[in-house]
């Protein structure tokens, strides 16, 4: 993760992008009053000729500051373009803000929203705001095999950890199976729970890069690998455009058994990055097989490996 600036506005937090100095020195054209101006205005490309005119000084001055920047590192040249014979190149800042840093500078914790786990979140998390409905099985007996769902467990690890990146406050988010009507199915969808107990899934489920096998006792295939898993402890993760809306997504988090859906909760919350890799044997697809261990003997998982 990279450094950023936290500014706190009352009760919004943003973040800044900053590059770290360990050079005082490199700062030093930024000390002059010109210097200042001709770096504010690249905050947008600029051609150091338009540039000079625009303030009203010499072009060679602009240049004179233009190359001090170059050599710091603080501007990129960003297009040219052919001008009355000649080459005029477009300027503008590498980095918006900058920082000193002592060694032994007090750190304070503070709780903020990863800009990097909000990227890879979208369109499931937008401008921190949720945009998804949780679907998870009804604990009722229900569906063609009469299954009563307890992935709902998994759901609620789930829900806090997609809700710390958000500040949404709208109520509810979640639906089980059962009371899914079809305008819900246009919506960006996080389906927790395999094929028998989640019906939703269960809709879905053959088209699945990655998918469970119900005639096959549950057996997880990957259509990527051609690979067959049987372990209770396997589950799937996969990521694909919503059938019934296609400017929407679907997350599968759906397990061969209750602890395969466990370790797939457990492994999006602890490796959401290594998840969005993609697989490994074909990275534009983002499908992955997860297995859960139970390290510390209580019955519970509570590690996971990424094995597809």
């Amino acid at each position: 993760m990279g450094e950023y600036f936290l500014i706190k506005t009352g009760g919004r937090n943003e973040m800044i992008d900053i590059k770290m100095i360990k050079d005082p020195k490199t700062l030093k054209p930024l000390t002059s009053d010109l210097g200042w101006e001709i770096f504010k205005n690249l905050s947008k490309p600029e051609c150091p000729m338009d540039l000079a005119k625009k303030l009203g000084v010499h072009e060679q001055k602009i240049y004179y500051y233009i190359n001090k920047f170059r050599k710091f590192g603080m501007i990129k040249e960003v297009r040219f373009e052919q001008r009355h014979g000649t080459t005029a190149r477009y300027y503008q800042v590498s980095d918006y803000a900058f920082a000193l840093k002592l060694e032994n500078a007090p750190k304070k914790k503070v709780e903020f929203i990863s800009p990097i786990y909000t990227s890879l979140l979208e369109p499931f998390i937008k401008n921190n705001e949720i945009n998804f409905t949780i679907i998870v099985g009804s604990p009722d007996p229900h569906g063609p095999f009469k299954a009563r769902a307890s992935d709902s467990t998994c759901a609620i690890d789930l829900a806090l950890f997609l809700g710390s990146f958000t500040k949404s406050h709208g109520l509810p988010n979640y639906k089980l199976d059962t009371e899914v009507r079809e305008k819900d199915l246009k919506n960006n969808l996080i389906l927790v729970g395999g094929p028998i107990a989640n019906m939703i899934t269960k809709k879905i489920n053959n088209n699945l890069p990655i998918y469970i096998d119900i005639k096959k006792d549950r057996d997880i295939v990957s259509k990527i690998s051609n690979r067959v898993y049987t372990e209770d402890e396997c589950g799937i993760i996969d990521i694909i455009e919503n059938p019934w809306n296609k400017n929407k997504k679907i997350i599968v988090l759906a397990g061969k058994r209750f602890s395969g859906t466990r370790a797939c909760v457990l492994a999006f919350i602890k490796n959401l990055e290594k998840i969005m890799e993609g697989n490994k044997f074909n990275r534009k697809i983002i499908a992955r097989v997860i297995k859960g261990y139970d390290m510390n003997g209580d019955g519970i998982i509570d590690s996971v490996e990424i094995i597809e």
